[in-house]
């Protein structure tokens, strides 16, 4: 509900002048009645705050007060003028505006009591569209349970896991399946540099290194050998003494009932049953994630429509706030032009894609019948009541319900609203 008052019949009038997309451009006349009307609103208002010499704080009379504060009155008059015909004009020609209007054209120097006053303003509307081609999506069905062999990968990841080092014999030699323990220092272009100095380094003789050069010019040496290393880092000649302290190898356990048992199963053939139930739990979310997201490419493939440039505009703006904070701790306020404009063309398809799915789904919801309403909204909270372990949480969330009913509506009516495009899907 607006904070402002809107006009009575007559006081406004409005006439649409053009329409591009989802912007509307109207014509509004106030009427001589409702300006005079809003300059005495003004005069009082102006009153409350008024002070001058001899007169207690909000207690100047009127006639002074619109003697002495003719231009402060006016600014209010033109401020409830301009906010109570918006709305006015708003209601008269039924648009369901999706942003606060802005004005285009008002010549303010014209307002004055007992006259009309014109202007013109421009506001975003919801899309209309007929929704087409939701029945029938074609879905490719994801498996829903794990395979053995992801069975396996999987029981391999936790042996890896589990896996030990263990020294290698006497004798031993560095290879690229050992991993080597060293120490060293460094320098760069002959100057002592402690960033390339290390004691007791571990280094996974399979893996890429940070150090260039250092691990392949220790292959084939011995525990307590030693070895000066050169390599060059862009223009820069590194040095490096290294000494092997230990040579070790990966030792991973064998997938056996002690193993199982080490892991808090009696044996081997339950564990397996674990790690299966739970690749299958997970290959079934996603199974149904990739039904969804079939779903929506369709839908937005299929109902390509104008989206309200402000609303695109105002959560582009929000959706890059959020990310620059959470992704790089930047203030979003100090990004340059070049990097404002890097993230906008990176979050704007998302919000536009989210925006027309809502429109669509909504569209849907309404031609099927399918939105929800106050039984569906009890229903859902007296199934999250019955998960109330006690009377406090009972309370919460009982209250959570009562603050976010619309969005929890809309929530149910999305549900709802995939639940039944499924079952028009035809499935391969």
């Amino acid at each position: 509900m607006s904070i402002f008052k809107t006009a009575q019949s007559g006081e406004v009038k409005a006439k649409q002048l053009k329409k591009e997309g989802c912007r509307v451009t109207l014509a509004v006349e106030v009427s001589p009645e409702l300006v005079t009307k809003t300059f005495q609103n003004a005069a009082v208002q102006v009153q409350s705050r008024a002070q001058m010499q001899g007169f207690r704080s909000g207690k100047v009379p009127l006639d002074l007060v619109k003697q002495n504060f003719a231009g402060h009155i006016k600014e209010r008059a033109l401020d409830l003028t301009i906010k109570s015909a918006i709305n006015a004009a708003i209601s008269e020609t039924k648009l369901n505006a999706v942003a606060v209007p802005t004005l285009t054209k008002a010549d303010f120097n014209q307002l004055q009591e007992g006259k009309p006053f014109h202007f013109e303003m421009e506001v975003d509307v919801a899309p209309e569209f007929e929704v087409r081609d939701y029945k029938g999506i074609e879905i490719t069905k994801k498996p829903e349970t794990a395979t053995e062999k992801e069975v396996a990968e999987n029981l391999n990841r936790v042996l890896d896991a589990n896996a030990r080092l263990e020294s290698a014999g006497e004798g031993a030699t560095i290879d690229e399946k050992c991993y080597a323990v060293v120490h060293y220092k460094g320098k760069r272009n002959g100057t002592d540099d402690y960033k390339l100095s290390a004691d007791s380094e571990l280094i996974d003789m399979s893996a890429p290194q940070t150090m260039p050069g250092l691990a392949e010019a220790i292959k084939g040496l011995k525990k307590g050998e030693e070895k000066d290393v050169e390599t060059k880092e862009g223009n820069d000649t590194l040095s490096f003494h290294v000494t092997v302290d230990e040579i070790k190898y990966k030792i991973v356990p064998a997938l056996d009932d002690n193993f199982a048992k080490d892991m808090g199963f009696d044996t081997l053939d339950a564990l397996k049953a674990k790690v299966k139930e739970s690749l299958d739990a997970e290959a079934k979310q996603l199974s149904a994630r990739d039904e969804i997201n079939q779903i929506e490419n369709h839908l937005v493939k299929m109902n390509n429509f104008e989206l309200p440039k402000s609303l695109v505009d105002e959560y582009t703006e929000s959706s890059l706030h959020n990310f620059v904070h959470q992704m790089t701790q930047m203030d979003p306020h100090k990004l340059t032009a070049e990097q404002r404009k890097m993230f906008e063309d990176r979050i704007r398809p998302n919000v536009e894609k989210d925006l027309r799915l809502g429109y669509i789904v909504h569209a849907i919801a309404k031609k099927e019948n399918l939105e929800a309403g106050q039984e569906d909204w009890k229903a859902e909270l007296d199934k999250s009541l019955a998960s109330a372990d006690k009377k406090a949480d009972s309370t919460k969330i009982k209250t959570f319900f009562d603050e976010r009913k619309d969005q929890i509506l809309a929530t149910i009516t999305e549900r709802k609203v995939f639940e039944f495009l499924k079952k028009e899907a035809k499935y391969k």
